[in-house]
């Protein structure tokens, strides 16, 4: 199996864990310690989640979420260029719990921006 393939396998298997309805991905997140900004696909619970657990791979440089899939941001390990993108369809659990986040369903999960600080990746 290719590289990029066990990297996309990983990362759904990851997502399928996390619960199988919206209120088990928010436990599971929580449980992890994870809070994330609304409507910020760099800064979402998931988002950090994946670049935590995935952090120790040196060809990603970059985790965010949309409302239906993830991006994977690839970089060369050896000069840290660019190297392309990986998409990850998100299981409907996530999705799901994407939406309530956002619309702050899950308000024990939400860390507020800084004053000032500029919205990364709003989705």
């Amino acid at each position: 199996m290719s590289h990029l393939r066990q990297l996309k396998r990983q990362s759904t298997d990851l997502l399928v864990e996390l619960g199988r309805s919206p209120d088990q991905v928010a436990a599971s997140l929580q449980e992890a310690g994870v809070r994330g900004v609304p409507q910020s696909n760099r800064t979402c619970p998931v988002a950090l989640y994946l670049t935590a657990v995935l952090g120790s791979e040196s060809r990603i440089h970059s985790v965010t979420v949309g409302h239906c899939s993830l991006l994977i941001h690839l970089v060369q390990p050896s000069d840290r260029r660019p190297a392309g993108r990986l998409l990850v369809q998100l299981p409907k659990p996530v999705r799901q719990f994407v939406a309530a986040f956002d619309a702050r369903r899950y308000p024990n999960l939400v860390r507020e921006r800084s004053p000032g600080s500029p919205v990364i990746g709003a989705r």
